[in-house]
């Protein structure tokens, strides 16, 4: 440290001038350190400025508290979820469930095939009924018109000697 005063002073005296000298510097200097760390007046005013009021937190913790769900509206939505679910899950079929559709659709298919082929039978019996019976009385006309072949145009067929054109 670099004495502070006049290098003139020297005696007896001088080991006190010495402590009293670096002491006095020693603080000063933790004055300045010291003045440096304090705020002013200006920046308290500032501070003050953004700082929030009781009154502003109060406004606040109010506006949250409305804002927030009790628990009375939380257990509600709990309850709420539990009844959906709850219904939900009534609602699901189970793999017996889905068993037992599978095995009525596949009864019904199996008695609408069977229908369907009794259908077919029918049908194709009755088909053939009706080409027997046609080609029966095919044969009748044919005997009946054997001698007037005219009779033939009522039927709308040409007889073998008429010309279409």
């Amino acid at each position: 440290m670099i004495p502070c005063y006049d290098a003139a002073m020297t005696g007896e005296n001088d080991n006190l001038f010495n402590f009293i000298a670096t002491t006095v510097e020693t603080l000063r200097q933790r004055v300045e350190v010291i003045s440096e760390q304090m705020a002013t007046k200006v920046d308290i005013a500032n501070l003050r400025d953004e700082m929030a009021t009781k009154a502003d937190l109060a406004a606040l913790r109010d506006e949250l508290r409305s804002e927030m769900a009790t628990k009375a509206d939380l257990a509600a939505v709990r309850n709420e979820l539990t009844n959906e679910r709850a219904a939900i899950k009534s609602e699901r079929a189970t793999k017996n469930d889905l068993a037992r559709l599978e095995s009525t659709m596949h009864g019904e298919f199996e008695q609408v095939h069977i229908r369907f082929n009794s259908l077919d039978r029918r049908v194709d019996t009755r088909m053939g009924q009706i080409e027997t019976d046609v080609s029966r009385l095919r044969s009748v006309v044919y005997l009946l018109v054997k001698d007037k072949p005219d009779m033939l145009r009522l039927l709308g067929q040409p007889t073998s000697g008429d010309n279409p054109c």
